[in-house]
Parts: structure tokens; sequence; C-alpha cells
């Protein structure tokens, strides 16, 4: 940076003029840090009582409004917002990614410049990753990193604040597979059930709740197309027809969506749905199964009922796709 230039910015920050804070104003702030309004006022001041706080030149703010100001950020918040990322440790995710990010998608990207491989990308910005190998444009074994909506947030912000300016950035490809984070401490998600609520938590450490989130192979109840095994087959792509089992489930219920698609939504403790289920044996044929539900499900735990006409009925922990996009449900 010349002189000319840290003078014009060293002005833009002295001779900006600043009004008193609104309710609105406040009440971004707290959307954003969750600050109260007395602890909002006092950050505003100190901030613009520090002439040489890091301030973003109108240059940079201009290629940045439209997009920050979508998230909820004016100026000075997002000011505020890199301070917080020079100032603590970038090791860790800052509350506003969780509050900023409205979807549950997937992300990848290829681990290239300025994140050689995970570790890199661990040091700088301070965020756990999931590693994939797959193929590169000319066939080659490449390396992937596979991140949720709020790493990516928190991705995107480092790179902006870095200086020199990091010309090379990552390029995100959304992926449209259905969620699945099962708890180690609860019975959180299970079908029916608020399994948030203390009663569904462990009571001792040594207690676990099944199915775990790794565990294989593990029974899945269809109620939809993919009661069909030649479909199912298809969708897991394996060489034999897959041998699946008569099975109810309890505490859902059936609803459409688009006109033509079954969503298993919670329905009454009692409420019974009929299908068909099917052991899987590995997170390869469980990740396909995931993808070809897309993200409008989400995995859950579920009692599953396998009857059996040999051996009559047994029950299992098993898990099944509930459908999370209440506002696409089809009216009765």
């Amino acid at each position: 940076m010349d002189l000319l230039q840290h003078l014009e910015e060293f002005a833009t920050g002295v001779t900006r003029v600043e009004e008193e804070p609104t309710s609105d104003d406040l009440l971004r702030w707290h959307r954003l840090f969750g600050y109260s309004a007395p602890d909002a006022l006092d950050v505003i001041a100190e901030i613009r009582e520090n002439i040489n706080g890091r301030k973003l030149s109108e240059e940079k703010w201009d290629l940045l409004k439209v997009g920050k100001e979508a998230e909820g950020y004016d100026r000075e918040t997002y000011e505020h917002q890199l301070h917080l990322w020079s100032t603590k440790s970038s090791a860790r995710l800052h509350p506003s990614h969780l509050m900023r990010s409205r979807d549950t998608a997937t992300y990848i990207f290829q681990l290239d410049r300025p994140f050689k491989d995970i570790k890199t990308l661990q040091r700088a910005v301070g965020v756990s990753a999931e590693l994939r190998r797959g193929q590169g444009e000319e066939g080659e074994t490449t390396d992937f990193a596979c991140v949720d909506s709020t790493v990516k947030l928190a991705i995107e912000d480092w790179l902006v604040t870095q200086s020199p300016p990091i010309t090379h950035r990552p390029t995100f490809i959304r992926l449209s597979l259905a969620s699945k984070d099962l708890s180690d401490t609860s019975s959180h998600p299970t079908l029916g059930i608020e399994s948030s609520l203390p009663q569904h938590r462990a009571h001792e450490a040594s207690h676990s709740f099944a199915p775990t989130q790794t565990e294989y192979p593990v029974w899945y109840f269809f109620y939809g197309t993919l009661m069909d095994p030649h479909t199912l087959q298809g969708c897991i792509s394996i060489a034999d027809l897959p041998v699946m089992t008569s099975a109810t489930i309890t505490g859902g219920t059936l609803r459409t969506w688009g006109r033509k698609y079954k969503a298993l939504v919670d329905g009454p403790p009692t409420g019974e749905v009929d299908g068909y289920a099917y052991r899987v044996e590995s997170f390869e044929q469980e990740e396909y199964l995931r993808f070809r539900e897309t993200d409008v499900y989400e995995v859950v735990r579920c009692r599953v009922a396998l009857n059996d006409g040999a051996r009559g009925q047994e029950a299992v922990q098993g898990l099944t796709f509930r459908f999370r996009c209440q506002d696409k449900l089809d009216v009765d």
C-alpha cells in the first residue's frame, strides 16, 4: 500500500459521519453477535473512538456491500466482524456463522491454493473438514474438502480479511443430500420424539444411543419408491436384488409434497407407517441413498418392527428419512 492510499483510508475512518444507533441498529448487533443493547452501545462507542481500528476502504466496501447487506450486515458491523476474526483466534467459528446459515447443505471444494490439505485449512481458518478423494478433470486422484454451510461462511470470511488479497479462491460445489447428524449424548434426532428434551439424554457416561453416526451395517426403513427392490438396487449400485423385509415404524405419519412424493413427518406416538426395511452395508451405500433423497429430507432414528413371517416380529433400532421442509407439504 502506498502512502497516498494509506492516508486516504485513514481519512475515511476519521471523517465518516456517524449517526446515533437506532433500535434497528441495536437489533442488528444482537442478531449478529448476541450483544444486549447496552453492550452493543458500548462496543459501538469504543469502535468509533478508535480511529486506528480496522476500517474498510470505500472501494472494498463497495465490492462487498450487496452480499454483506444480504447477510444482515451494515458497514460498521462487518468491520467489527473482521476485527473479531483478526483478534479472537481465527481457530473457531463465530456464533454469527451459525445465525447467518439458513441451510443444511453440504459443500465440497478441491484442496489447492490457498489450502493444499486439511491441516493447512485447520491452521489457517481454524475449522475442521472431512477429506474426500475423487477424480480431477484429467482422471487423476484429487483431494476434496467436505464442509457444511457454517464452515463455508467461516472460510469465505477468512479469505476477505487477508492482506495481500488472496486471488485464488476455492470453488464451492453444493451437494444436495439428506443431512445426517446423530447425537452421541441423546436420542436426537428420533422420529416422533422431541429428542432434545432432558429425558431423552444419557444419564450415564457409558450410555450409547443406537444407531451411531458411523454404524454399519444399519437397518433403513423405506416407505416410498425405495420399497421397490429394483429401484433400491439401482440406487445403491449392487449386483443382486436386495433382500427386503416387510416392516412397520411408529411415531410418524405420511404426507405428500409436490403432489406426488411421499413425505414422512412426525406423528402421534401410536401412529404407524408400513413399508420395507433393508440393511445398508456401508457408508458408500448410505451416501447414494442420501443423494437420492436430497436435502429436503434428513436421516433420523426410529424403532423398526421387522415382520418376518418365519420368525414373527422383531424390533430393531434403525434409521429412516424424515421430510424437513414443512412449508413444501401439500395441503390435505
